[in-house]
């Protein structure tokens, strides 16, 4: 499944041609998405608490309105850009420098591990992914721009109050996360820890996504809080999704 997401998003990043015809066609649905520190309320996110965003220019991105077939995602104006290794790179700064994960790297790549050359040429992603959270239909929704990518089911709190509702920003990322819980330690491979297989924590302290050991609960409001996720598809996401994310959640 990640290997088919990873094609999908390879064909509108090589679907350059197109897309100058398709922004000058469609000039009137263009958007341009503002800078997050400066992000104003309107009516869709009226009485919502704003996080702070760390994001720099190049967050900024140019995206459209789609109402066609959900394959014209491949016509998305969305750029990559050839990046060649220097002295003393390594995957984890490239994927600093630019917003996107080591994992993502290395499958456009081809990449079976983390050994660079001087000189090499990297294929590096320039997308912008957006995790949208609706806590009413317990689903999770992967963006790009405008362009909805793939949908999930999730767990919200068991209390309207329980998830946060707001735009935050992924703050880190974990493979196999040891869970501290009220003084005790739960090692990553214990079946009693919660977490899962992977935890992605927002910028709202003790709040993230996370797997889950109870897979069975998914689509049902049961959490303490956190966005609970089959440990799968958890896996899958977390291949794309780099600190720094635009994570919205809303009740509606």
């Amino acid at each position: 499944m990640i290997r088919a997401i990873v094609l999908f998003l390879l064909l509108f990043l090589a679907s350059s041609d197109v897309l100058a015809r398709l922004i000058d066609k469609n000039s009137a649905q263009k958007i341009f998405l503002s800078d997050l520190l400066d992000l104003k309320p309107d009516k869709y996110f009226q009485g919502i608490n704003y996080s702070r965003f760390p994001k720099s220019e190049r967050g900024l991105r140019l995206s459209m309105n789609f109402n066609r077939y959900p394959m014209d995602i491949m016509y998305a104006p969305f750029r990559a850009r050839t990046y060649t290794v220097q002295h003393n790179d390594t995957l984890n700064k490239i994927s600093r420098r630019n917003a996107v994960t080591i994992e993502f790297i290395k499958e456009l790549n081809g990449m079976k591990s983390d050994r660079l050359k001087v000189g090499q040429r990297l294929l590096i992603p320039d997308l912008g992914f957006t995790l949208e959270i609706n806590k009413t239909l317990n689903r999770l929704y992967l963006k790009v721009g405008n362009v909805l990518v793939k949908e999930y089911p999730v767990s919200t709190g068991k209390s309207a109050y329980q998830t946060p509702v707001g735009i935050f920003f992924i703050q880190s990322r974990y493979p196999f996360p040891t869970w501290f819980h009220k003084g005790v330690v739960v090692a990553a491979a214990s079946p009693e820890n919660y977490l899962g297989s992977r935890w992605l924590g927002f910028d709202k302290p003790q709040f993230g996504l996370h797997g889950t050991i109870f897979p069975e609960l998914i689509g049902q409001s049961v959490s303490k809080g956190c966005i609970r996720m089959k440990n799968e598809d958890v896996e899958e996401l977390y291949e794309f999704i780099p600190v720094g994310t635009t994570v919205i959640i809303k009740d509606m």
